[in-house]
């Protein structure tokens, strides 16, 4: 791209300003969110029944006291030491004083299931348990639990009850799992001797039977002979495979009038090498011959003959490879075979050492196991009869729940305080999120930053503008077009667009009539032939034009389709017949030869094409170009849209000068802080505009054009 169309390199900061333009503009809808929520939130405050709170708390230890000196069948403490074990314990407490089963205790010592809250219920202990509230306090082994309801009374009760349940729970346990275990290790130790004398007497037959001396050392030597062999098979097929593949690849060529030089096992073999060498500076010689003599000289004759023999010893010397190879082939086939006998006759062995060594292990390890069993049996009912009678409780209640006097919800002023500002959050969030989800053309920075286009000029909405608006913003065109060019060759413009129906052919014939006003003589061909529009704009017939003179005869002059307008310096070139192809148009040879005498004729040559989207006319165009400008409708197509549509045109014409942004709405767009819409509202005094001048010049983004330019823009402009 030109130095003179670069746009900013840096990329604009957003300043705090820009989050507030973006709040203004959505502040209506800001207010609907802050009304919504905080009336729902207002209702749901002073609608709500009070709730009253009764807390009471327990003491836990982690470590029951220790009386007996031998290990108890269950302890009401920890049955582990460390802060891990000790953070699990009280997770699983607070579990506890939540689960079913204490709401189920709870539920048959006050009789609950009758109470008007939980008898409709499906599931009144689940609903019960839920309601239970377990806060333990910081670094303590104390914690609070609570309850909330209606009635502070019964709050105060239930929460008291909780405590107690769990309490007496907590020693229930441990008497009976001790009285299980008493009764389950009494009930093992008979049978317990008479299967341990039965499996020690098993574990010697089987071995006797199964002729094992030492199990563990042949299922070992079998199982390493195995893995040997499964080794060196494994290695025999890949090498088969590796050669059988250069075989197949061989054979491929061969079939097909290949070269072996892509074989590495055939151009690697340095005979071969320098086969091929030798050849190849034969053929250089046969050809250097060929400069001299005719193909029938004597000389030529003998090195031909010599490149033929030295062909015929790399084929001799490549059929030697290929034997070796197919031999190899063979070894590694024949090999592969008794692998495989030797591995399943292996493999069958170790099955069968295995199954017998497995067996064997099995018969041994349950007589070890029932011997283990028995000796830890009649050493756990001696424990057991001295430690059954000395249990402790680790749990103790603390303070129990008074009934409470306050409630502790709704908190009315925390509510309200909360509304008003989960309102304003989710209307301004609303508001970004929108902004965000918006993915057009909206802002300058939109334009300069992610098409990476410079702004040429802003044109308003035709209510939101004056005749004076209009003006101004082609007026900045012109001068942009005029700073842009290179030279007073490079005349020529394509104004196009990414999309349908966004003002080209409307920006076009504007910045025609201005240039045309300020005495520069200017034409428009019309080369949108999709949907032509330039004739209806300059009320003009649509036939004559561009596709009559590249069907005309030869000697056709072109100056005959040129059609005057109602404007002095300013001509047109309509679009002509529709064709089926109209890219063919723009390939023709009298097309590009007409654009050559255009350049030399006007001052200005502006084309009109088809949108850049999916069709190759204003690629074409693009190309034949000098310069090219894109319009953009303001906050109506996808930004990616237009970028890729920028990025293709940069492809063929890098010299993509900048963009319209067309059919701003100047009010709701904030563009009154862009560079020229005071002048629509505040009058113009020549103050004003010769700060304009120079404003208008910093958001060209021009370089300084040729003395020539320079004159007419003064001339212009001034």
């Amino acid at each position: 791209m030109p130095d003179s169309l670069n746009p900013l390199e840096e990329k604009r900061e957003i300043h705090l300003l820009d989050y507030w333009r973006t709040i203004w503009r959505g502040r209506w809808t800001i207010l609907s969110i802050f009304v919504v929520v905080f009336t729902l939130v207002a209702i749901g405050t002073f609608t709500q029944k009070p709730v009253y709170r009764a807390s009471v708390t327990v003491e836990i230890t982690p470590q029951s006291r220790k009386v007996s000196p031998v290990a108890e069948v269950a302890e009401t403490g920890m049955a582990q030491y460390g802060w891990y074990a000790e953070e699990r314990y009280f997770n699983t407490q607070y579990e506890i004083i939540k689960s079913r089963d204490v709401a189920r205790r709870v539920f048959d010592r006050l009789d609950l299931y009758n109470h008007p809250l939980f008898k409709k219920s499906v599931d009144s202990i689940g609903e019960f348990s839920q309601m239970i509230v377990v806060a333990p306090v910081k670094e303590t082994g104390i914690v609070e639990i609570s309850m909330e309801g209606l009635n502070p009374e019964e709050v105060a009760s239930w929460v008291n009850t909780i405590s107690e349940v769990y309490v007496e729970r907590n020693l229930d346990q441990v008497v009976e799992a001790t009285s299980r275990a008493v009764k389950a290790l009494l009930s093992e130790i008979a049978p317990l001797k008479e299967k341990l004398e039965d499996t020690q007497r098993t574990s010697f037959e089987f071995a006797e039977k199964a002729n094992l001396y030492v199990p563990e050392n042949q299922q070992k030597i079998t199982n390493d002979r195995l893995s040997t062999l499964q080794s060196e098979l494994t290695e025999a097929q890949v090498k088969k495979g590796e050669i059988e593949g250069l075989l197949k690849q061989i054979d491929a060529n061969r079939q097909n009038g290949g070269a072996y030089e892509n074989i590495p096992q055939i151009s690697g073999d340095t005979v071969v090498r320098d086969l091929y060498r030798e050849k190849a500076g034969l053929e250089r010689e046969y050809e250097r011959l060929l400069v001299t003599y005719k193909d029938k000289h004597v000389r030529v004759l003998e090195k031909q003959k010599e490149i033929e023999e030295t062909t015929q010893k790399i084929a001799s010397e490549v059929d030697r490879i290929i034997n070796g190879l197919r031999s190899q082939y063979d070894l590694l086939k024949d090999r592969e075979a008794k692998l495989i006998k030797a591995t399943d006759e292996t493999r069958t062995e170790s099955l069968q050492v295995n199954r017998k060594a497995s067996g064997y292990e099995m018969v041994r390890g349950e007589a070890t196991e029932t011997k283990r069993i028995y000796d830890l049996i009649s050493a756990r009912v001696k424990e057991i009869d001295l430690s059954s009678s000395l249990l402790s409780n680790n749990l103790r209640i603390l303070d129990k729940a008074p009934v409470p006097k306050v409630p502790v919800r709704p908190r009315t002023v925390l509510n309200l305080a909360i509304g008003m500002l989960l309102g304003i959050l989710l209307g301004v969030g609303a508001i970004f999120f929108l902004d965000y989800m918006d993915n057009t053309v909206r802002t300058s920075d939109d334009v300069e930053q992610y098409l990476r286009l410079n702004l040429l000029a802003i044109v308003p909405k035709e209510a939101d503008g004056t005749h004076s608006a209009f003006k101004e913003a082609y007026q900045t065109l012109r001068t942009s077009l005029l700073f842009s060019r290179k030279s007073r060759g490079a005349n020529t413009v394509l104004i196009t667009s990414a999309g349908p129906q966004e003002g080209k052919s409307c920006t076009t014939v504007n910045v025609a009539r201005t240039l045309a006003t300020a005495g520069e003589k200017v034409i428009i061909v019309d080369c949108d032939l999709r949907r032509p529009a330039i004739h209806t704009r300059l009320n003009l017939g649509r036939d004559g034009g561009v596709t009559n003179y590249i069907l005309s005869s030869e000697g056709d002059d072109w100056r005959s389709y040129i059609k005057n307008t109602d404007m002095p310096n300013l001509y047109a070139m309509t679009c002509g017949p529709i064709p089926p192809n109209p890219a063919d148009v723009f390939g023709h040879e009298r097309f590009l030869s007409l654009l050559k005498e255009l350049r030399a004729e006007f001052d200005w040559v502006f084309i009109d094409s088809p949108p850049v989207v999916s069709l190759a006319d204003s690629m074409i165009l693009a190309s034949l170009a000098d310069m090219v400008a894109f319009v953009i409708r303001h906050n109506e197509n996808d930004k990616e849209l237009i970028r890729r549509c920028v990025t293709n045109v940069r492809r063929i014409n890098p010299n993509v000068i900048g963009a319209v942004l067309n059919s701003v709405d100047l009010e709701r767009s904030h563009y009154k802080d862009y560079y020229y819409v005071g002048y629509y509202y505040y009058g113009e005094s020549s103050s004003s505009k010769k700060g304009r001048k120079r404003r208008s010049s910093s958001i060209a983004a021009v370089t300084t054009p040729d003395t020539e330019d320079q004159d007419r823009v003064t001339r212009i402009v001034g």
